[in-house]
């Protein structure tokens, strides 16, 4: 079953999940901190250098979100507002 977040994030960037590349499905720490430092990717927001990898976990698997630390922080900030009551 998909993550509400995962959802949520992948709404506010307005990505299309089946477009965004495969990631593992197992050993995630380590596929994350070699995306996020030792390969090169466009943030999925702004198009300038990702910094950090998120992996989304979705009913079609798990797909790799590619952010800057600019756009990561305008997506937290928007998530924290769009779950406040």
């Amino acid at each position: 079953m998909s993550d509400p977040k995962a959802d949520g994030m992948l709404h506010l960037i307005k990505a299309e999940p089946t477009l965004l590349p495969t990631a593992p499905e197992d050993d995630l720490g380590r596929a994350i901190e070699h995306r996020a430092h030792d390969e090169i990717h466009e943030c999925l927001r702004c198009g300038l250098r990702a910094q950090i990898a998120l992996v989304a976990h979705l009913d079609s698997g798990n797909r790799w979100l590619d952010l800057c630390h600019q756009c990561y922080a305008w997506l937290v900030t928007n998530m924290r507002v769009g779950l406040e009551p």
